[in-house]
């Protein structure tokens, strides 16, 4: 697994429930770097973000200690085996631990690698981030020059752990980011369907499916929701029970109706059909 922080001069991370600075370029380096990416959480840090909503474009996992807690477009657990279990099925290099402060001291040990802003300068933090600097397992790979907003110098630095505890990922390759990006409309190709009985079972899983894509994981999901319910693949699970679409499950709703049909035709659905 990955980790993103930003830290002060004496590895300070946050105030009051805050970040110590919002560096638009910093900003910007944590949207490109968690793109496509699964981001692990504590359940304060999503409160944090506009609205308390999660982060658009990604699958957002929170670590909430809360029993079966349900937010709208993530999925919760309230454990460390909790959280590896929902997760094992994807790439470790695909996950990133964005916070809070004891998420961080949890998930550091599995993490390899860990890319830190450090701002050269020092707050009165009272949320502190581990110096990997002092940390024998941990080494910089990289760091680049210095950078500088409204007189606040900063520069990135990738860090790699030599000994990362193993967190049994199974690595398979999954871009679960790609059913969570904002989408205007889908093209499909719509059956007519003259059996009534039929035209009513491909209507529902049409419009279950139109939901799933326009709105993924509507709702949230809590571990106790899929727990023991999927053997395979967490994406395989959700695309079946209708909590997440993309262009394959139309074709595959296509493929399974389209003997009952007398025609099909292009239609486009924006979300407002719904």
């Amino acid at each position: 697994m990955n980790l993103i922080v930003a830290v002060d001069d004496n590895w300070g991370i946050g105030k009051n429930g805050d970040l110590l600075a919002s560096i638009p370029e910093d900003m910007e380096f944590f949207k490109t770097t968690t793109k496509n990416a699964i981001l692990v959480m504590g359940y304060n840090t999503l409160l944090s973000f506009k609205n308390g909503r999660p982060l658009p474009g990604r699958l957002n996992v929170v670590i909430a200690d809360i029993k079966d807690k349900r937010i709208d477009k993530t999925l919760t657990c309230n454990s460390l085996d909790e959280l590896f279990s929902l997760i094992k099925t994807f790439r470790s290099s695909d996950v990133f631990v964005i916070g809070g402060g004891y998420t961080y001291r949890q998930l550091l040990p599995y993490c390899d690698t860990a890319y830190i802003t450090k701002m050269r300068k020092t707050w009165d933090a009272d949320t502190f981030f581990d110096d990997l600097d002092q940390n024998d397992s941990w080494h910089i790979e990289s760091e680049s020059e210095m950078h500088t907003w409204e007189g606040l110098d900063f520069f990135f630095v990738k860090y790699i752990n030599q000994n990362p505890k193993s967190t049994l990922f199974t690595d398979n390759d999954s871009d679960m980011s790609s059913y969570f990006k904002r989408k205007k409309s889908v093209e499909i190709r719509y059956l007519t369907i003259n059996d009534e009985k039929m035209r009513q079972a491909y209507e529902d899983e049409l419009k279950q499916l139109l939901s799933a894509y326009f709105h993924p994981i509507c709702g949230g999901l809590c571990y106790s929701d899929l727990s023991g319910k999927y053997d395979i693949s967490l994406e395989r699970y959700l695309k079946e029970n209708r909590y997440i679409a993309d262009m394959s499950s139309f074709d595959d709703l296509y493929d399974r109706y389209k003997s009952y049909s007398s025609s099909d035709s292009l239609k486009q659905i924006t979300p407002e059909d719904l």
